[in-house]
This record gives structure tokens, C-alpha cells and sequence, in this order.
């Protein structure tokens, strides 16, 4: 029970870090992927307490390969397109 407190712990965190990271892609998406991981290990971790079916989990993890192959996707055509995973805001 108490890893399921310090997966949301976790979460948390790397969700405030997430806020701060603003001028890499590839931070961010690297990220975004270490949320997904923590969210199955909790949707695991309820499972195995509740014994109730995998399909929850099967789901979050289909929607997890989706999002990360998308982002991987997106993240080298900006790459190709710009040069670098250098995000540049100008507020002019």
C-alpha cells in the first residue's frame, strides 16, 4: 500500500517538473513517458488489490505505446523541419 503513496508521490513530482521544463522537447517528452509508466504501475497496483481484470490495464497500456509512438513521431518531424529540439518563444 505504501508504494501506491509513493507512486503518486512520484507522479506528482515529475508532473511539477513537467511545468518548469520549457525550452527541450525531448525533456519533456521523455517526461510525459515516465508519467505513463507510473500511472500502470498504479493501475497494477489496484488491480492486484481489488482482483479484479486486466482490461484496465491493457487499455492504459494500448493508449501508452499510441502516445508515445505519436510523440516520437512529432518529435522528429520537428526536429527535421528546425534543426533541434530547442523550443525558441519570442514574445514580440
Amino acid at each position: 500500500m505504501e508504494y501506491i503513496y509513493f507512486s503518486n508521490l512520484l507522479m506528482l513530482l515529475i508532473v511539477l517538473r513537467l511545468m518548469y521544463t520549457k525550452k527541450h522537447l525531448i525533456s519533456s517528452l521523455l517526461l510525459l513517458e515516465s508519467v505513463v509508466i507510473i500511472s500502470l504501475v498504479i493501475s497494477i497496483s489496484v488491480i492486484a488489490l481489488l482482483n479484479t481484470s486486466y482490461s484496465g490495464y491493457l487499455l492504459v497500456l494500448t493508449f501508452s505505446v499510441c502516445e508515445a509512438s505519436l510523440g516520437l513521431a512529432l518529435l522528429l518531424g520537428f526536429i527535421k523541419i528546425t534543426g533541434s529540439d530547442y523550443m525558441k518563444f519570442d514574445n514580440n
